[in-house]
């Protein structure tokens, strides 16, 4: 099968990946935006004064919102990884089809670059969700994660990085060798 082919192909499933994935993204999000900002602007402010068996009330509510908001979060994590799985294989196709052929290995690149890029922004939109509610739990919960995000990033970016090169490796050498031909036909 060609490669253009394949590309079709690849932008039809990212098409029908997208119209099944993207309502229960909606979904999910709308349901975790509801709950922290009820737990936030409600619930929390409501329970400061209350104890239950000497435990601060805010953290139990804190800590069953994590808990709510983590299980919709992985499922939203779930389709969205679909949708990425499709894009770079839509992308990998589309480029493939310009130099005329795709390697299996060059598309779990694509993926794996995709997908690094994808997990971090993720990553951070779910930490940047909980932080308040971690500071609630205690203070330095939140300051670890943290630490642990940023490195676990940095990490994930520089393979997302690698996983690119061969793409740049290619458009650079052909960039080079038309800057080489325009020289030999001055």
């Amino acid at each position: 099968m060609a490669a253009s082919e394949k590309a079709r192909e690849a932008y039809l499933k990212a098409v029908r990946e997208i119209r099944d994935s993207l309502p229960k993204i909606l979904i999910n999000v709308g349901i975790a935006v509801l709950i922290w900002a009820l737990t936030r602007y409600a619930f929390i402010p409501i329970s400061r004064d209350y104890l239950l068996f000497n435990i601060p009330l805010p953290q139990l509510i804190g800590l069953v919102m994590l808990i709510a908001v983590a299980i919709l979060i992985l499922g939203v994590i779930r389709e969205i990884l679909d949708i990425t799985d499709a894009a770079a294989a839509y992308a990998a196709y589309t480029i493939g089809a310009v130099r005329g052929e795709v390697a299996e290995e060059e598309l779990e690149n694509y993926r794996t670059g995709f997908r690094g890029i994808v997990y971090v922004i993720i990553v951070v939109l779910v930490f940047i969700l909980f932080r308040d509610f971690l500071n609630v739990l205690h203070p330095l919960l939140s300051a670890v994660l943290l630490i642990v995000v940023v490195i676990w990033a940095v990490l994930t970016l520089m393979r997302s990085g690698r996983a690119f090169s061969g793409l740049v490796s290619y458009y650079t050498e052909e960039w080079a060798k038309r800057l080489e031909s325009r020289l030999q036909t001055e």
